[in-house]
């Protein structure tokens, strides 16, 4: 079993880059490259520069993850879906599934 290590210059934040991310989903961290891995059905290419979390397994760098923004206000338990061009997607505690903050 290996643990993740976060790489960076503070061993308790993520790794910070002015990363740039492909279609592929492949990222390049100044001189070398990692893979993102996200959940099974939800894909990505974060803006450039994005937090992320980079952890190291073996000689691979594997992208867990990306700065959350917050934006979308969610309660505790509430799932939220955005894009940079503002569009989102939150289903609510209640049942309510809001699409653009209209309630569908």
């Amino acid at each position: 079993m290996w643990i993740p290590k976060v790489i960076s210059e503070k061993s308790s934040e993520p790794f910070t880059a002015p990363a740039e991310y492909s279609d592929k989903g492949r990222v390049s961290l100044g001189n070398t490259s990692g893979e993102m891995f996200l959940p099974y059905g939800l894909e990505c290419i974060p803006p450039k520069g994005k937090r992320a979390a980079v952890f190291q397994a073996g000689r691979s760098l594997i992208v867990s993850g990306f700065e959350s923004s917050g934006h979308l206000q969610l309660e505790p338990g509430e799932i939220g879906l955005f894009s940079s061009g503002g569009a989102s997607l939150i289903l609510k505690n209640d049942g309510r599934v809001l699409i653009n903050g209209h309630e569908l």
